[in-house]
């Protein structure tokens, strides 16, 4: 709760409008004891957004209370009726939860079992286990095997550390290391060991006195650098890892020591605080959401786009900045295009008509349904270009950014299946009643804010970005730093780690695109857009699935009559290896030749 109010004050000092909605909602859902599905909803854990959540760390808090509060109960359960089969119970969640969290690894890829409180069971029944153990087993063995065991503990966990890496499924087997390693110093590194020599050093006992705290301030700390801080450079990262290391020892000796001494908090006070801190906490979160979802980045970059014709990129939800596009955009395209940001390269210069581009990062079959549906209410356009990802049709891609939009989705299929155009998906809101609490809440982040986004771009600076940009038709510009990478073939990974062709999936598109050609008599396209060809040709042995991918979209454009151009496989195209950003994106020269196939 102390770490939440300080952090909470910080936020209006370094976040964004959208950042400080996605921020308080987290707050509630930490205060509650769920945040672990909240952002297996929102921020997969590997991603490079989860970097800027501050409460990302607190799922595990939350699996850790879930399991607090059900245990005992079913602890005193076993007690009662079967005492005799508690270890067993143990061993039982223990093998069970561990078959689960390794079926969904290899099933969903490691986002919804790293999240999950069934798939985190077993690491918690081994803690159990040991704690068993150390408490009804007088086991004894001799020093000599004792320092063999609590060594192969120390060497697992340094392993763990320095073996795992983002691309590791986790958790899942592999996370057997440092969980059995745990067990073996908790079990076996007792007194007159070398391990216990090593962990008794004050530093390591100083280390640890403080660990929890540190757990508590880093992640908050590091979340606020990386998003004020355009260069976060590894100086940068250990003066801020330093302002953690003397928040923990503060917070260890005037939080920690202070709330566990009964003789200065008792229960009844410590319980009375907490719970109207608490609900005080959920109700100040509710209405910062309730004022940053109407007064969001999204709107103010929308509005910038129209007004200047070209912004800076910034951290926000593509989709609802999409959504308000479509609301302040008075463009009149003739050419939509609705795809993920390998597709974001088209523009007016590959048309002699108005394009719009509609692409969103990672668009799944929803975002295509959604976005396009969404355009169609406003803007008369001939021709729609959808980008025909691989990952569509794959029943294992768990992408769920789109949940943002979920409620124009519904609507959207409404329509589709009763075969209407329909009416009013976007829904017109008037935000220009303000509460009283909404002014104060502007005021005081006005007041506070040092966060300068510098959205708008000046003309001396479009030849020389330093940052992302996108301009009025919806192509995306990449600063200087993205360009001159140099690239290097690596496996396609982006939502194909696992595949699985989907029927359903399938069968929606296939309806989606029937739609467009038969009730808004639309000329639609698919667009292959093709992947930097020694990445591809390194991962097809690997992933064969790419290639039964892309000839579902041929099957598709057969069966619906509408056009496709491109291929993943760049050879079969005529781009070079020198047109592309990184391993998934082409530059704009290459789709340049891509479109040019329509003709």
């Amino acid at each position: 709760i102390f770490v939440i109010l300080i952090t909470s004050f910080v936020s209006f000092i370094f976040l964004t409008h959208s950042e400080l909605n996605s921020y308080f909602r987290s707050v509630i859902a930490t205060l509650l004891f769920l945040s672990n599905l909240y952002f297996y909803k929102t921020t997969p854990y590997f991603s490079s957004e989860s970097d800027l959540e501050p409460l990302l760390h607190t799922w595990s808090l939350s699996v850790e209370e879930q399991f607090y509060i059900i245990f005992p109960v079913v602890l005193l359960f076993f007690t009662k009726f079967f005492k005799k089969y508690i270890f067993l119970f143990f061993i039982f969640v223990l093998i069970s939860s561990l078959l689960i969290c390794q079926f969904l690894a290899l099933k969903t890829g490691g986002t919804l079992n790293f999240y999950f409180t069934l798939s985190r069971a077993w690491e918690l029944a081994l803690g159990a286990i040991c704690a068993y153990i150390i408490i009804y087993k007088n086991l004894t063995f001799s020093i000599l095997l004792k320092n063999l065991l609590s060594i192969i503990g120390i060497i697992t966990i340094l392993f763990s550390i320095f073996y795992f890496n983002r691309q590791t499924l986790y958790p899942s087997l592999y996370t057997l290391f440092p969980a059995i390693g745990t067990a073996l110093i908790i079990l076996f590194a007792n007194k007159g060991t070398y391990v216990q020599k090593i962990l008794s050093i004050k530093l390591f006992v100083c280390a640890g006195l403080i660990s929890y705290s540190l757990y508590l301030w880093h992640q908050p700390i590091l979340a606020f650098g990386r998003a004020f801080f355009d260069d976060f450079s590894i100086t940068l990262k250990i003066i801020l890892l330093l302002s953690s290391l003397l928040l923990s020892i503060f917070s260890y000796h005037f939080i920690e020591k202070i709330f566990r001494d009964k003789n200065k908090v008792n229960l009844k006070i410590f319980l009375t605080t907490g719970l109207i801190i608490t609900i005080l906490l959920i109700s100040f979160s509710y209405l910062n959401v309730n004022f940053f979802s109407k007064n969001s980045t999204e709107t103010l970059l929308a509005k910038l786009l129209v007004k200047k014709g070209a912004v800076y990129t910034t951290r926000m939800d593509e989709r609802q900045f999409i959504k308000n596009r479509i609301i302040y955009e008075n463009l009149n395209p003739k050419v939509l295009v609705i795809g993920s940001s390998r597709i974001m390269q088209v523009s007016n210069e590959n048309f002699n008509q108005q394009v719009l581009n509609l692409g969103v990062s990672g668009a799944s079959i929803e975002d295509h349904i959604a976005i396009t549906q969404m355009a169609l209410e406003k803007f008369d356009v001939d021709t729609i270009l959808l980008g025909a990802d691989p990952w569509l049709f794959n029943r294992y891609d768990y992408s769920s950014r789109w949940k943002s939009i979920s409620n124009e989705y519904k609507l959207s299929l409404k329509n589709i299946r009763s075969n209407i155009k329909g009416n009013n998906i976007i829904k017109n809101v008037n935000y220009e009643d303000s509460f009283f609490y909404e002014k104060f809440l502007e005021r005081f982040y006005n007041f506070l804010n040092i966060r300068k986004l510098g959205l708008e771009i000046k003309t001396t600076q479009i030849d020389n970005l330093t940052k992302d940009v996108i301009l009025r038709d919806g192509k995306r510009v990449y600063g200087k730093r993205e360009i001159q990478k140099k690239l290097k073939p690596k496996l396609l990974e982006y939502s194909m780690g696992i595949y699985e062709f989907s029927d359903e999936n399938y069968a929606v598109y296939k309806s989606f695109i029937k739609h467009l050609v038969n009730v808004h008599k639309k000329d639609v396209i698919l667009v292959l857009s093709p992947y930097y060809l020694p990445s591809y040709e390194l991962t097809i042995p690997a992933k064969p699935f790419y290639l039964k991918a892309e000839n579902k979209f041929r099957e598709l454009s057969k069966e619906t009559n509408v056009k496709i151009i491109g291929s993943y496989d760049a050879s079969l195209t005529v781009c070079d290896n020198n047109e592309f950003h990184d391993s998934m994106h082409p530059k704009d020269s290459c789709m340049a030749k891509i479109i040019d196939m329509i003709n």
